[in-house]
């Protein structure tokens, strides 16, 4: 039985795209889904996401994903993680995702469970040569660190005042994500998002 429970972020108003990057289609897809496909395929305890939209409540039901409708987007990321955290399991650990990084790798994923697994004590942060980015997993011991976060504050001021952080290499598309057009228009070069 998995230790940790999977926290999908998807309530951002994607500003800077202009529309709902998550609900952009890619190879007939929304990007969303990439996501969602590939967390549903690995164990987890609780899959959980947080949204403030509609489509994506319904895409997340779809794949068996506990859902929660997220009604104060307004406060920022830290209303989204809070909601996370107060509607899944009590679990060892919570696994935090956003939604647009449609290629996420299930090996980084695993691996990342695996290392965290080894000792439940650790932050876990996956990278890629100099870069870092998510899903990052949590231990249960800063849960109330977590539900203290305030605005648009996610957890980084927690990864700072941690002494217990394990970085693991992950492959360069698992840390890919889109965060303006430049970065979708990339993805569309793309041949094809290969196979989990």
């Amino acid at each position: 039985m998995s230790l940790i429970s999977a926290i999908i972020m998807a309530s951002g108003f994607s500003r800077r795209m202009g529309e709902n990057k998550l609900l952009m289609k890619y190879n007939n897809k929304f990007l969303i889904e990439y996501t969602l496909d590939v967390i549903s395929k690995c164990n987890f305890k609780d899959k959980l996401i947080v949204t403030q939209y509609e489509k994506i409540k319904e895409i997340g039901e779809n794949l068996d994903f506990k859902v929660v409708k997220n009604k104060y987007p307004n406060r920022g990321i830290s209303e989204s993680i809070k909601l996370g955290i107060k509607n899944c399991e009590e679990s060892e650990g919570y696994m935090f995702f956003v939604g647009d990084q449609p290629l996420l790798d299930k090996k980084d994923i695993e691996k990342l469970i695996n290392v965290f697994n080894e000792d439940t004590s650790f932050i876990v942060i996956p990278k890629y040569k100099n870069r870092f980015g998510n899903p990052v997993i949590y231990p249960k011991k800063y849960k109330e660190d977590i539900l203290n976060l305030e605005g648009d504050k996610g957890g980084k001021s927690i990864i700072k005042s941690s002494d217990k952080i394990k970085y693991v290499d992950v492959c360069e598309n698992t840390l890919f994500d889109i965060d303006n057009i430049d970065d979708f228009n990339n993805l569309l070069k793309r041949e094809t998002v290969y196979e989990k």
